[in-house]
């Protein structure tokens, strides 16, 4: 089959490349080249070890600038699939003019979106509370928290291999995103006006971490380019959900209508 063009994929926090697994044997099944980096600090390596110091210093400009460095790699602008974080940086790198189109899959807001839930701004509110300036020291997983919040969907077989390798994460890039009205670098910014390819963003409907509503007001941020679906059961971990199998028939739809990459 020929190959239809560049994926790269971009994961959130507290995991790397390895959520894609299974979503990349769909896409290479349907001819693209796939590529799932981790970012800077998140690899397999890190399961289970001490959090590293100088993950501290990596924000959302350091991780968007190792996306951009495997971008540079590509022959061509690649499409991008960015989730929770990743669904964050991928506007950003869109903003940027550097992809062709890009799919959005549980996507942290950008600055100035509001929440869309209680419990959104509850999150904003617990991390205040932890005590101490996060933004100033890397993160542990918290493998209860996850399951609670964003792997409530999951198989328990499945929850559990995914806990192992959880990794952490760095303090700043989180109070960049999930407190961004404390920011005032506002790192978590995104210029929409200047995002002109198509996008295609995806919620679950029981997602408690990015609700459908905060999906929906991104894709309100891109009128005319973007696509907004609520998929009806799912979370916000979404791979290897009960209904995964629909999630990946929505991006295998809408990528199918592309247009072939120049």
């Amino acid at each position: 089959m020929s190959q239809r063009g560049d994926i790269l994929l971009l994961h959130g926090a507290f995991v790397g490349g390895w959520v894609f697994e299974r979503l990349r044997a769909q896409l290479s099944h349907l001819g693209w080249r796939t590529h799932a980096p981790d970012l800077p600090l998140h690899g397999p390596e890190q399961a289970g070890a001490s959090p590293d110091a100088d993950l501290a210093r990596h924000g959302l400009a350091e991780y968007r600038e190792a996306l951009e460095a495997e971008i540079a790699r590509l022959p061509q602008k690649p499409v991008l699939i960015g989730h929770s974080l990743g669904g964050l940086l991928a506007q950003q790198l869109a903003a940027r003019d550097l992809c062709r189109a890009a799919i959005l899959l549980a996507p942290v807001a950008p600055w100035g979106v509001l929440p869309g839930s209680l419990h959104e701004v509850g999150t904003g509110v617990n991390m205040l509370l932890q005590g101490g300036a996060i933004w100033r020291k890397p993160l542990p997983p918290d493998a209860a928290l996850a399951v609670q919040y964003s792997m409530d969907k999951l198989p328990p077989a499945l929850q559990r291999d995914a806990c192992t390798r959880l990794v952490p994460e760095s303090g700043r890039a989180i109070f960049e995103a999930m407190l961004w009205w404390l920011d005032w670098h506002a790192a978590s910014h995104v210029s929409f006006h200047r995002v002109r390819c198509p996008l295609l963003v995806l919620t679950g409907s029981d997602d408690q971490v990015t609700p459908a509503a905060t999906g929906r007001a991104i894709a309100g941020k891109y009128p005319g380019r973007a696509v907004f679906r609520e998929m009806p059961g799912m979370s916000h971990f979404l791979f290897g959900e009960p209904r995964e199998a629909a999630l990946f028939q929505a991006c295998a739809d809408w990528l199918a209508d592309l247009p072939p990459a120049e």
